[in-house]
């Protein structure tokens, strides 16, 4: 008989047997299958066998059901595949097997969300939909870094799609390097404000920092940093928190992916290096191919 698994969220590791006729589920205890996600409706799908295949309805959930790269229509049955996530609220779920190793970076990185479990409010970024967010960024991203479209295209649409779903993110940039000198040849950049014409479009200092050292950095708040030097740099750029990890590849760093908030404090924490390390690690397989395609055309 097959399985559903709950791979995330306040009851991650369950798994349920799913009979023939129709399965309930919902936060409510009168579904068949009952999730305490407080971001899940009461009654939020039905799942139903069909042959040897399932079928999910959305039953006008407040939060909705993200599936396969889309959200999905309410009232309307939706035939789904094994091992493909498919986010409720807070929580993913899968039917039949757990899934591919593709997505399990984005399953890491929700994992370490909570629910106010931190004073500080680092980790208060609980929303209806933050994961499915998350996981259409990654599906967008898989898909255009799929696509045969010059570098620039390709790193502007990926900052597109980053600041429409992350709202917390105000300005986003590539700033790629030279692997041998380490200067900088291009950058690309964009501001969810369209009236923001400031240049560059992200702190020179940090962007430097993670590239000398090679490692991420993350400043969720920016008035509780104890280096002074930094912290009056990020104040006279009006940033509240920045994240800024490098792309690396081999032993030469190809440059750095930035994403600031001038709104918000706690804009990021310790999820969101592991969502974003794996983004770069994907980008970093099309700047070497778009590298290579520069050598051979030389």
């Amino acid at each position: 008989m097959t399985r559903l698994y709950i791979l995330n969220g306040p009851d991650m590791g369950r798994s349920y047997k799913l009979p023939d006729g129709p399965t309930y589920l919902g936060r409510s205890i009168d579904n068949d299958i009952r999730i305490e996600d407080k971001t899940v409706s009461r009654r939020h799908l039905r799942i139903v066998k069909k042959g040897s295949s399932y079928v999910l309805m959305d039953l006008k959930s407040r939060s909705g059901t993200f599936y396969n790269g889309t959200y999905l229509s309410s009232g309307v049955d939706h035939e789904v595949k094994e091992a493909v996530p498919i986010a409720i609220g807070m929580s993913v779920i899968c039917i039949g097997r757990g899934p591919g190793e593709e997505i399990a970076p984005f399953l890491d990185s929700v994992e370490l969300i909570r629910e106010s479990g931190d004073q500080s409010g680092i980790f208060e970024v609980h929303r209806e939909r933050t994961n499915q967010k998350k996981l259409e960024l990654f599906y967008r991203v898989a898909a255009t870094l799929s696509k045969h479209s010059p570098l620039g295209e390709v790193l502007k649409e990926i900052l597109d799609h980053t600041l429409e779903l992350l709202s917390r993110i105000d300005r986003g940039a590539f700033i790629l390097v030279d692997p041998d000198t380490e200067m900088t040849t291009e950058v690309i950049s964009k501001a969810y404000d369209q009236s923001d014409a400031r240049t560059p479009l992200y702190c020179g200092d940090v962007v430097e920092r993670v590239i000398k050292n090679r490692r991420p950095m993350v400043v969720s708040n920016a008035q509780s940093l104890q280096e002074d030097a930094l912290a009056d740099t990020l104040k006279t750029l009006n940033i509240e928190s920045v994240i800024c990890l490098p792309l690396i590849s081999g032993f030469h760093t190809m440059g750095a992916m930035y994403f600031d908030s001038r709104r918000r404090l706690y804009g990021f924490s310790r999820e969101d290096v592991l969502l974003f390390k794996d983004l770069s690690r994907r980008i970093v397989g099309t700047l070497e191919k778009a590298r290579l395609a520069s050598d051979q055309k030389a």
